[in-house]
């Protein structure tokens, strides 16, 4: 019984984590902060918070033998995150949060150049899956985005494409390291590098503003992705990223309860599309 119990608790955490994941967009439009800012607040925060741990373990300059390849992480992660901060500050909840997880799809084409595999038939319809799904999101919109949403649903897309590659990246660092440690390497680089534009903003800003920033820093960045990281570090990719997946509809229920969005019918297609393919995508990397 004891052992059962054990192997339901990294499931429940990664479906706790994508319920956090999924609050990230309240905070960015809630926040009088810009997206370097914001950026700070979500990577500095868990830092500084996860950095005792770090340096109890000798791990406050890295691994030995990881140094490296952890920093090329961290820094890829930054850039990473900040194109997700922007995007939710250009476009729409439900847009941001979907096209996010076209990431497994991703991650799929990057084992193929890694592996040097060619890209199949079944790879070449998963990739074409997902596309579709971006298009049919659009129909209402007659595919007339405006500049604004364009630049954000761009910005997901690529902060989409360095996650697949972060993941792989941490999914090793966990193995070896613990969670905490991990959240550390997660936000080093982009803790340091985006803390002189919140230093620059916080007298601007209102008190209530930073402390809320502060929560979503320690909660989102330390809780949320520490969960994700006892999911990753216990599960298989494939059963992690389809768990991951329910922050795309809490994401969307965010955007509908608390930011006045609507899901018409072909943005609800496209979700699934967009789902489907990336479910597939983690299923083909699971069999190869």
């Amino acid at each position: 019984m004891r052992d059962k119990k054990l192997s339901v608790l990294p499931i429940l955490a990664v479906l706790a984590a994508a319920a956090i994941g999924a609050s990230s967009g309240l905070y960015i439009k809630g926040l009088a902060f810009s997206s370097f800012a914001m950026s700070s607040l979500r990577m500095t925060v868990p830092f500084l918070l996860a950095m005792p741990s770090a340096a109890r373990h000798g791990f406050l300059l890295g691994k030995p033998g990881m140094r490296r390849k952890l920093f090329i992480a961290s820094a890829l992660n930054a850039f990473r995150l900040f194109l997700y901060v922007l995007a939710y500050k250009l476009t729409t909840i439900g847009n941001a949060v979907v096209l996010l997880y076209l990431w497994p799809v991703f991650a799929l084409l990057i084992d193929s150049v890694r592996f040097r595999r060619p890209l199949s038939l079944a790879k070449l319809g998963v990739l074409g899956l997902a596309t579709a799904g971006v298009a049919v999101m659009n129909l209402h919109r007659g595919f007339s985005l405006s500049a604004q949403d364009l630049a954000g649903s761009a910005a997901m897309i690529f902060s989409a494409f360095v996650f697949a590659g972060t993941n792989i990246m941490f999914k090793q660092a966990v193995s070896v390291m613990s969670e905490v440690d991990t959240v550390y390497f997660h936000n080093a680089v982009g803790g340091l590098v985006f803390l002189p534009f919140l230093l620059s903003e916080i007298s601007s800003a209102p008190l209530s503003h930073l402390g809320i920033g502060v929560v979503y820093g320690a909660v989102v960045g330390l809780v949320g992705f520490g969960l994700f990281f006892v999911g990753m570090k216990r599960l298989p990719m494939f059963q992690y990223s389809a768990l991951s997946y329910s922050e795309v509809p809490i994401g969307l229920l965010f955007g509908v309860l608390f930011a006045s969005e609507v899901l018409v019918w072909n943005q609800a297609a496209g979700v699934a599309l967009i789902i489907a393919g990336s479910f597939l995508a983690q299923r083909l990397r699971a069999d190869s």
